[in-house]
């Protein structure tokens, strides 16, 4: 075994003082001892980080990380993010482990040459049941091959064809090919809860760097089961071992996860159907397989549409709207075209999901879940006569004495009008002695860029151009490009030392998963009281913009964010308007409406307050997209006005821009998984906001679904009943050719060809 090998275990640790010790001596009594313990604190409010801090004292290889709450995925990823190691563990803190398990499962990956080790785990139960296990067996001693047994709990299957090998070592292990992986090992590793928790698999950290991997924060349920999928995905070889080595430490016998209550649990599901359509792709599963997977997936979305949409103290109305919004999602629509479904469950709901009859649905689902929804209005009464009910704890669940309620909102009303009062007053001094030091810099044009050779240095010259009565900085960032960007920036700089401050990056950030780079490299660097922001590639046209909108701004201290229309500019010939002018004239913005909004904000129209940078949360950080997360990041800290005056250009067609990049590959996956990943940064707001701007949310992700089916031309499901209060915000002209190519496409496509050419067509 080549010793040489660092293994990283990483441990998220939150109120687990009574299990963490014993955990950490499974870890530290580990056969293997080449070891990185990173132990996440992550805002514990017991002695969990006492706890760690005296463990990291004692041994060397422990290292602490504290950070504030934000979930089990998110401290899972401050440990990836720091990890050393060639191999990944992630254990959690209330579990504990065989002394051999990192041993054996480093010996599989090296003997076999594979990039992901899988061994079993047994449930270990505190009031004494016997431990229920999950792992695979071998049936017998005999020769050097012995057939391989699934086991799941007291259900032993054996796997006809399938065999074990005894290496020259004398290791056990099953290895295969992922098409291998895919026919033998899936479907009996995920119905026997193997596939589904990441704790009993080594990873290889090369690997997750190279594809960016990391946990969908927002997520408290599947995120560990969609993390394994997506890692598989790009796994060339996979090795199993027999046996147990993870003892998975369950409080009480009859707990489940999905017993508790997961606001996201039916979002959760469709990011896990996502990532499983994509495995089964590139591991060219065979169509049974594809079939058995594909019912596993409804049985899934199913079962948590009715403890999500049911067992909470919802409206029957409000159940019933959220089967009908789960009977219009196009994923479960696509799903269920598919499939040939199993077992009377299954049949029933894909007939009735299939054909829509969300009434018969929606009765079906309240006499099962009758029984459960009585219980959480009694545990109600319990509450309000002061008897503690831990289901009405968690999300929607929490209910209380309404006049107490209405008495904290009042007090809360009160505070947060005296501190906005403070805030103002503030705000007024710090305004007059800005008025009195004209020589502070007052505006920070934050511009990235990247392969804009082309296109540079006319966005330098419109900042330049900009005629204010304050001073302002240019900070240009520089994403390591290939052409002669950083030298046109260089002269720039010569020319303008006092105004352009280049950052030169000489590893591409956004590659490495870095996707809002002005949150790392320019915000925390500016000086300016307000951030304006404009990339490599757009430019300014009013040499007013600047000053039009600082005015405002400062008289306005409750404003946080200012925005403008925009031209777009392209050098082909275009269908759609050549503007973006999201509204007719001068207004306010509501938060709800930079939240869900018909149309995009030009990123190079906004103008925000630079304080409000310094707090931006994980949500923003993890976004594939920067100029999104910080409008709503404004929208929540105060108003936001629109001014109706195009004073920008976005340049359209550039080749290095992310409209290009999503055009290339597979397009329609592109914009499901990047619909997928926004979701989860709206779910990471709406966490940070606590569920405040819910509605507009949920609105906002059936937008993209509807933008999705629009940009792929998928125009008759775009159509649908659910998605046609989104078609009528579209403006006259796209309508006119989405109905014209729908109704005509041969005639649609010889005009295109007429006008565009036929490389357009």
């Amino acid at each position: 075994m080549a010793e040489r090998d660092l293994v990283s275990i990483i441990i998220p640790v939150y109120n687990l003082q009574d299990y963490l010790e014993r955990c950490i001596r499974s870890i530290q009594g580990q056969s293997y001892e080449n070891l990185e313990i990173i132990l996440v604190d992550d805002g514990s409010t017991d002695g969990s980080l006492a706890l760690c801090q005296k463990e990291a004292e004692r041994d060397a290889r422990i290292r602490v990380i504290h950070k504030e709450n934000g979930g089990v995925a998110s401290a899972r990823n401050a440990g990836m993010d720091v990890m050393t190691g060639q191999w990944l563990l992630l254990i959690d803190g209330d579990d504990y482990i065989h002394p051999n398990m990192v041993r054996d499962l480093l010996t599989a990956v090296q003997e076999e040459k594979a990039q992901a080790a899988v061994c079993g785990f047994s449930r270990v139960f505190a009031d004494g049941t016997p431990p229920e296990v999950h792992s695979l067996e071998r049936q017998s001693e005999k020769g050097a091959r012995s057939d391989l047994l699934v086991v799941d709990g007291e259900k032993r299957e054996l796997l006809t064809g399938s065999w074990w090998k005894v290496s020259d070592s004398g290791a056990v292990s099953w290895s295969g090919t992922l098409h291998e992986f895919s026919e033998t090992m899936l479907l009996p590793l995920y119905r026997n809860l193997m596939l589904r928790t990441q704790s009993n698999k080594l990873y290889s950290v090369p690997l997750i760097r190279q594809h960016h991997l990391a946990y969908p924060e927002g997520y408290s349920i599947n995120e560990d089961i969609w993390l394994c999928v997506r890692y598989l995905t790009f796994c060339r070889r996979i090795a199993c071992i027999p046996g147990s080595y993870l003892y998975y430490w369950q409080n009480d016998a009859g707990g489940s996860q999905i017993s508790r209550y997961h606001p996201e649990g039916v979002e959760s599901c469709f990011l896990l159907l996502s990532a499983v359509k994509r495995f089964l792709k590139a591991a060219d599963s065979s169509g049974p397989v594809r079939r058995e997977m594909d019912n596993e997936m409804l049985f899934h979305i199913c079962g948590f549409a009715g403890h999500i949409y049911y067992r909470t103290l919802a409206s029957r109305r409000e159940c019933y709207e959220s089967i009908c919004e789960l009977a219009d999602r196009k994923e479960l629509r696509y799903l269920l075209m598919k499939m040939k479904p199993k077992g009377m469950k299954n049949r029933a709901a894909a007939f009735l999901l299939g054909n829509h009859m969300c009434s018969l649905y929606h009765g079906m689902c309240l006499a099962l879940y009758r029984k459960q929804r009585r219980l959480y209005r009694k545990g109600l009464k319990k509450e309000k006569q002061g008897v503690r009910f831990p289901q009405a704890e968690s999300g929607n669940l929490r209910a209380g004495s309404r006049k107490e309620n209405e008495n904290r909102d009042e007090k809360k009303g009160i505070a947060d009008l005296i501190k906005k009062e403070a805030k103002k007053k503030r705000m007024s001094i710090s305004n007059k002695k800005a008025e009195q030091r004209s020589d502070e810099i007052l505006v920070s044009v934050s511009c990235i860029t990247f392969n804009h050779e082309a296109y540079i240095a006319r966005a330098l010259d419109s900042f330049l151009m900009q005629k204010t009565n304050f001073k302002y900085e240019i900070l240009v960032y520089d994403d390591a490009s290939t052409d002669r960007t950083q030298e046109i920036i260089r002269e720039y700089e010569r020319k303008y030392p006092d105004i352009i401050k280049p950052y030169y990056q000489t590893e591409n950030q956004y590659s490495q998963g870095k996707y809002n780079v002005e949150g790392f490299f320019n915000y925390p660097r500016a000086k300016g009281k307000y951030i304006a922001m404009c990339d490599g590639d757009d430019y300014w046209t009013d040499e007013k913009k600047l000053q039009l909108q600082v005015d405002y701004m400062e008289k306005h201290p409750e404003c946080a964010m200012c925005l403008h229309a925009a031209r777009i500019e392209t050098q082909e010939r275009a269908i759609q308007s050549l503007k973006i002018r999201p509204y007719k004239k001068n207004r306010l913005i509501s938060a709800e409406e930079v939240i869900d909004k018909p149309s995009n904000y030009p990123t190079a129209s906004l103008l925000f307050r630079t304080e409000y940078t310094r707090d931006l949360q994980d949500y923003y950080y993890v976004s594939p997209v920067g100029d999104i997360p910080i409008q709503i990041h404004m929208a929540a800290k105060g108003t936001v006005y629109y001014m109706d005056r195009k004073m920008s250009v976005y340049q359209q067609g550039v080749s290095v821009s992310w409209s290009a990049l999503m055009k290339q590959g597979n397009y329609k996956q592109n914009l499901i998984d990047h619909h997928n990943a926004m979701k989860v940064m709206y779910r990471g707001f709406s966490r940070e906001t606590h569920g405040k701007y819910d509605k507009a949310i949920q609105r906002a992700c059936r937008r993209m679904d509807f933008l999705t089916l629009i940009n792929v031309k998928e125009y008759r499901e775009a159509l649908a009943p659910g998605y046609r209060s989104f078609y009528r915000e579209l403006d006259l002209r796209t309508r006119f050719f989405i109905r014209f190519e729908l109704m005509a496409p041969g005639l649609y496509r010889a005009l295109r060809k007429l006008v565009f050419g036929k490389d357009r067509c």
